[in-house]
């Protein structure tokens, strides 16, 4: 009888741990990308300040003309709009495994390959470049015209440092060096709808889409 009884404590313990990080898990994908909840539950000692270096696609994406959109509606229109748009760029992302990393005014960041490894990295980076383009184009027949607005968007490859940044009280999980410059500043050349994309990215995916050359660029 007593061996029973300590085997039903030790099911309602493992049942109230699973309930518990399934709540932690609900909550924290609201803020934090789903694969790193995923890295942070399976890996707790990971919740500290640092990173490690390695490789990834960074994608960014902004939309085009959002300043001069934003001087001429009201904040509530603006705020609809802005959220439509990036919701749809975020799902755009997600489809593809990427890693959403913030949500920076009306631009969005993400990378690929990091927290978990995906060996066609590039090419999902550029896929989901893609799909986000589609999908905003799409989306805009639930818009006034005026309230259709595109994203110009920036994939580049190499390395970077992933980890956690901040302080001991929070931190942000994310990828800094000069590839997410790279992107950046692709991300700003780029026309409302076009994707740029780095030689690195290219030379990974070449045999899988159609790009041509814009040049060099500074």
């Amino acid at each position: 009888a007593i061996a029973i009884e300590n085997a039903r404590l030790v099911q309602q313990i493992e049942r109230t741990k699973e309930k518990e990080k399934n709540q932690i898990r609900g909550m924290f994908e609201r803020y934090v990308a789903p694969t790193v909840v995923e890295k942070l539950l399976a890996q707790p000692e990971a919740v500290a300040l640092g990173g490690v270096r390695q490789m990834a696609t960074i994608l960014f994406a902004d939309i085009r003309g959002f300043s001069n959109f934003s001087a001429h509606v009201t904040p509530e229109v603006l705020m609809n709009t802005l959220n439509h748009h990036i919701a749809v760029a975020a799902q755009a992302i997600l489809a593809e495994r990427g890693t959403l990393d913030k949500f920076l005014g009306d631009a969005v960041m993400a990378y690929f390959n990091a927290p978990l490894p995906q060996p066609d990295h590039a090419l999902r980076a550029v896929r989901a470049a893609w799909r986000l383009c589609r999908a905003v184009d799409e989306s805009h027949a639930q818009l006034p015209s005026a309230h259709r607005l595109q994203f110009g968007v920036g994939v580049s490859t190499g390395e970077v440092l992933v980890g956690n940044t901040g302080a001991p009280q929070l931190m942000s999980y994310t990828v800094i060096g000069d590839t997410v410059n790279v992107s950046r500043r692709l991300q700003e050349r780029a026309g409302a709808g076009q994707i740029l994309i780095c030689q690195h990215v290219y030379k990974l995916v070449q045999g899988s889409i159609e790009a041509r050359s814009v040049g060099m660029m500074e």
